[in-house]
């Protein structure tokens, strides 16, 4: 706590209901070590886990059940942490709760760390005296993501590992191997099969061109990075992932799990309405959905319902709007948000698996055929090759 002296520190612990036994005054750190420890704190945050968190939460809800005050029960899970990165976040917690903050105001110095949710579940849950239970079921959230997270990546990993192994394959193949075969074949003055000439040609230019290709590719590579974080780019990114076939079905169900999930639980916690769309808004990262936050913002400030703007849009569907109309009626909206979420997680998980089962073939067909050509224009010449050394 910052203060003139020791009797205005023990002044204003009295006046919030504090009984003081002992103070130690401490001088206050200059601005450039402030600034330097903010530094390294900032850096630290960008390496925490998501798991990290996710203990916390789970163990800090385990600890204040059982009567374990809240500055202790940090410091005990700080102490214990291996990691040094998150043991950064957790001193700074620890000194921002001994200096008297609540938690919420210390978590939310760490925005990398503890998403906008968390924030605003903590401000609730110390308003209602709930922290414990809170935790508990922030610790309950973040693995329900973590794990929708997991899906997701796990599906796309695949097929980008494929393509780039085969495009890999093929480069090396195209960069390094034929132009063995091809010198063979010129000393002998013998006619190369057409699909190995051009082969041939790809290869020549590849490895003799490359500087007019290699400044174009990066110039394009780096116009099409500047776009895609343009509005026009991240616009058009956001349709992709919602239009594409299998892929869209895929995160439009991802969309509505972490939307239905977290307004759940930030409507069972008393959070504001207006606040819960806020959040919303970070957890479905398109503009898109964006878009219809926006609107629902602006109906909720008129007086109308959450679901008429669920209805009004394509991005839900019809009967998931019906479930929302249905909860607002009977005054258990968070109830049958949940019900909402545990729904869609299952229509999500069985995307996955139809992305995931439909890639796989398409992904050895699409190796087979880039691979095989190539290995059969390296092959056919071998055919020749009798002949070609004979002199015939």
């Amino acid at each position: 706590m910052v203060a003139a002296s020791a009797d205005e520190v023990s002044a204003r612990l009295r006046a919030e209901g504090q009984f003081v036994f002992e103070i130690e005054a401490s001088p206050l750190r200059t601005a450039p070590e402030l600034d330097k420890k903010q530094i390294r704190r900032n850096e630290a945050a960008k390496r925490v886990r998501r798991d990290d968190v996710i203990a916390l939460c789970t163990q800090l809800s385990v600890m204040l059940e059982t009567g374990v005050p809240l500055a202790e029960g940090l410091d005990a899970f700080r102490r214990q942490m291996e990691r040094a990165e998150f043991r950064e976040v957790l001193e700074a917690l620890c000194d921002d709760i001994d200096g008297g903050e609540p938690l919420s105001a210390a978590m939310q110095k760490w925005p990398r760390v503890f998403p906008g949710m968390v924030v605003s579940l903590m401000k609730a849950s110390e308003a209602s005296g709930t922290l414990a239970t809170m935790l508990g079921r922030v610790g309950d959230y973040l693995a329900k993501e973590r794990k929708t997270v997991k899906q997701i990546k796990g599906a796309l990993a695949y097929p980008i590992f494929m393509m780039v192994a085969g495009l890999g394959i093929t480069i090396f193949l195209v960069s390094f191997v034929l132009p063995r075969f091809a010198a063979i074949y010129e000393q002998r003055q013998a006619s190369l099969p057409t699909p190995t000439r051009i082969l041939l040609d790809i290869s020549e230019f590849v490895t003799t061109q490359y500087l007019w290709y290699g400044p174009m590719l990066v110039a394009t590579g780096l116009a099409l990075f500047i776009w895609i974080r343009r509005r026009s780019g991240r616009q058009a990114m956001d349709w992709l992932r919602l239009n594409l076939p299998m892929l869209g079905s895929m995160y439009r169900h991802l969309y509505v799990t972490r939307a239905m999930r977290t307004m759940a639980t930030l409507l069972a916690a008393g959070v504001n309405v207006l606040d819960v769309i806020d959040i919303c808004r970070g957890v479905t990262d398109n503009i898109y959905y964006a878009r219809l936050w926006d609107a629902m913002a602006l109906g909720v400030r008129e007086g109308r319902q959450v679901s008429d703007a669920i209805f009004d849009s394509d991005l839900v569907p019809p009967n998931v709007a019906s479930m929302i109309a249905a909860g607002e009626r009977s005054g258990q909206l968070p109830v049958v948000m949940e019900k909402i979420a545990d729904f869609s997680q299952e229509e999500l998980d069985a995307a996955v698996a139809r992305v995931t089962v439909f890639i796989e073939p398409l992904m050895i067909v699409f190796m087979g055929i880039l691979i095989g050509g190539v290995a059969t224009a390296l092959l056919l010449p071998i055919f020749q090759m009798g002949k070609v050394m004979s002199g015939g």
